[in-house]
């Protein structure tokens, strides 16, 4: 069975760089296994005016302000970057954090920040095409000499990408979401890592799609990690957590964290996990809130990771 791992995400939105380096430092040496951003022009859970700075301009800074931690976007959009420049920023920023990149890729969603921008917004099944276009452009241009492609959306013609990244062949490549016909294919014929927010349920339903898209292209479905993201929140005790759900309730917040939270004790979340792990995932990646505060994060590393080590 893989090793379990266990990763943060910070959001951008609303923080400051110092806060960030402060974190990623923090779980560094609190033992994550790697440190991920998401990749917006503007405030999505926040007000859209509020400061978010461009992912790969940060994780290049980032990467400088930490020796061992790993890190990556969950997930880069395709939309945003051509794919061939978006293979050459990866390989430069492999190359400045000494091979620490993990390279997640999307085909995109959020509709309204496409057109604030100017980008076209094409029907879903075009940008899963376009995801796929472009997997094959990035893995081409940090394997081959020189590399070209014909598709239907993106070209190259005898293109050099040097320096090639540390990591060989490549990066990791992660992609995300839950989609069972074509994204779970492209999975299946692309990726290091699989990244869906969904239930036990979910994976459970889900896992068995995804190995018979490994067994279309003869790919061992355990090469391919498994890894849930979403919100966690802990407390210390049982007191502590009603006591914030409570305070929560009070807000306006309610009960319904949706299906991307899970909410307890450190007992009570080594439990969910547990199950998550007898689903086939072993990789956990959790935002714990603000990124100005450090509480929770230590509270999970010295309270939850241990306990699969």
């Amino acid at each position: 069975m893989p090793p379990v791992r266990f990763s943060i995400q910070t959001p951008i939105e609303g923080t400051t760089f110092a806060a960030l380096a402060r974190h990623w430092q923090r779980a560094e040496a609190l033992g994550y296994h790697s440190a991920w951003l998401d990749d917006h022009f503007y405030g999505v859970a926040t007000r859209p005016s509020d400061d978010s700075p461009e992912c790969w301009t940060l994780m290049a800074a980032l990467a400088r302000e930490t020796t061992t931690l790993r890190f990556g976007t969950l997930v880069v959009c395709n939309s945003y970057r051509h794919p061939p420049l978006l293979a050459k920023m990866a390989a430069t920023l492999d190359q400045v954090s000494d091979g620490r990149l993990e390279f997640g890729l999307g085909a995109g969603w959020f509709e309204q920040e496409y057109i604030a921008y100017g980008y076209d917004f094409p029907p879903i099944a075009e940008r899963l095409a376009r995801l796929e276009e472009a997997l094959h452009i990035c893995r081409a241009l940090w394997t081959a000499e020189q590399a070209s492609f014909d598709g239907r959306y993106y070209r190259l013609r005898q293109a050099f990408c040097n320096p090639k990244p540390v990591q060989r062949p490549y990066p990791p490549i992660m992609i995300g979401g839950g989609g069972e016909r074509v994204l779970l294919r492209l999975v299946a014929a692309h990726a290091d890592r699989w990244n869906f927010g969904g239930t036990v349920d979910d994976f459970r339903r889900k896992i068995p799609i995804l190995e018979r898209h490994c067994a279309a292209v003869g790919r061992d479905p355990a090469t391919i990690e498994k890894s849930w993201f979403g919100n966690v929140i802990i407390e210390p005790d049982q007191a502590a957590l009603d006591a914030r759900l409570a305070k929560r309730r009070a807000r306006g917040h309610g009960d319904a964290y949706g299906l991307n939270t899970l909410v307890g004790t450190p007992e009570q979340l080594i439990a969910t996990f547990r199950e998550y792990i007898a689903a086939g995932v072993t990789h956990f990646i959790g935002m714990f809130g603000r990124v100005e505060r450090l509480g929770a994060t230590e509270l999970f590393a010295e309270t939850v990771m241990p306990a699969f080590r």
